[in-house]
């Protein structure tokens, strides 16, 4: 599974010329990917036989919205709203 998001990204970064430009640049572009692949639709035959649309909803067992790019744009305004009680230690 790993490998395969692996090649995914290194295909998306030989596309863009591997941080071609400044840092804030190449973060933007990194965390736009990563994005993508967390909400974008998974294929036809998965959302049949399995129920789930995207990979967001797979991990986390629900969804905001019905629209895969709704459950996008709310997730990303949560802003770490969801986080866990502070480590104690």
């Amino acid at each position: 599974m790993v490998d395969r998001l692996m090649q995914r990204m290194d295909r998306h970064l030989f596309s863009t010329k591997y941080f071609h430009g400044t840092i804030k640049s190449a973060n933007l572009s990194i965390r736009a990917w990563a994005l993508i692949q967390n909400f974008a639709p998974l294929n036809p035959w998965t959302v049949r036989q399995k129920g789930y649309v995207t990979s967001f909803e797979r991990v986390n067992e629900f969804k905001y919205h019905g629209n895969w790019l709704e459950n996008l744009l709310i997730s990303g305004s949560l802003g770490g709203l969801r986080t866990g009680p502070p480590n104690p230690l």
